[in-house]
């Protein structure tokens, strides 16, 4: 129990000592501090919160993480990065400090719990540290593309609608994402604007879409625009297309999600509901016959 309470002292002056740290600086450190988390590219958008939170501890052990090789983690990590659309906020070297701010933290946290728990706990407890990273940004992405493939079919339609109705495709996209909601898609969106307004044409732009976000809806979408483009068909036909085949695909996977439902009820409706069902029909059954049986 004293060992618990030294740990949740620990991390509490831990935590107090680093806010006290962060807002003790002047403000030039604290706005140099912040640049190195965005770009052109990331105005108005906002780095994770994990990392805001561990942003000094990140920045600690950026060094420490530029001289380390791991050339298959930088490799993944970028891919991930540009997945979740924060390359030009984050770093691959800030994500490698990060992964090791949190070995050293969750490390300690198993060094002070030895005389609780056994070395074999406390091994897994540094495992998990070094595993973090890589379980959060999974489970970031996820959630991402689920997000992005929730609001594709709605935005698909829209812009086949503005292209019908006389928009140049750009101009429609500028016109969608002006009226949308803050969201993943949303956020994929303006980067395609933005990287036209750099100078990429509109095919780069659209395969840097489909590289970033690695959704097959996305990636057909696509690849129908570029192949549209380059036989010089009309775009609004491919577009009402796409939003066709799309709509069904929701369709299918609604209908596929019902069954799927209907099979995940049968284990809490035989444990749960069926066994109250019939202790409902056949207590008062066997209450009688017990009681009869007793001579009552």
């Amino acid at each position: 129990m004293s060992t618990l309470l030294l740990f949740l002292v620990f991390f509490l002056v831990a935590t107090a000592t680093a806010m006290f740290v962060f807002n003790a600086m002047p403000d030039f450190q604290r706005i140099h501090l912040n640049q190195k988390f965005v770009d052109e590219l990331g105005v108005g958008r906002e780095a994770p919160r994990l990392i805001k939170i561990l942003r000094l501890p990140i920045l600690v052990f950026t060094d420490l993480a530029e001289s380390l090789a791991l050339p298959r983690t930088r490799v993944r990590y970028r891919r991930d990065l540009e997945s979740l659309g924060l390359e030009r906020l984050v770093s691959v070297d800030q994500l490698i400090a990060l992964k090791l701010t949190l070995v050293f933290v969750f490390g300690l946290y198993g060094v002070m719990l030895l005389s609780v728990l056994s070395p074999f706990f406390c091994l897994l407890i540094l495992v998990f540290g070094w595993m973090f990273v890589d379980i959060w940004l999974k489970d970031r992405i996820g959630a991402r593309k689920k997000q992005i493939r929730a609001g594709l079919p709605f935005v698909l339609d829209m812009l086949t609608l503005s292209v019908e109705a006389g928009l140049e495709f750009t101009a429609g996209v500028m016109k969608i994402v002006s009226k949308m909601e803050p969201s993943a898609l949303r956020e994929e969106l303006t980067i395609f604007l933005r990287e036209m307004q750099f100078g990429r044409s509109r095919k780069e732009a659209l395969r840097a879409l489909a590289d970033r976000v690695q959704i097959q809806q996305l990636n057909s979408f696509v690849s129908s625009l570029i192949q549209a483009a380059d036989m010089g068909s009309s775009i609004g036909g491919a577009l009402r297309t796409q939003s066709e085949i799309m709509m069904a695909e929701r369709f299918v996977m609604a209908e596929k999600k019902g069954a799927e439902a209907s099979q995940k009820m049968l284990l809490p409706m035989v444990l749960f509901v069926i066994p109250a069902v019939m202790l409902v029909i056949l207590g008062p059954l066997l209450v009688n016959f017990v009681y009869h049986k007793g001579g009552f």
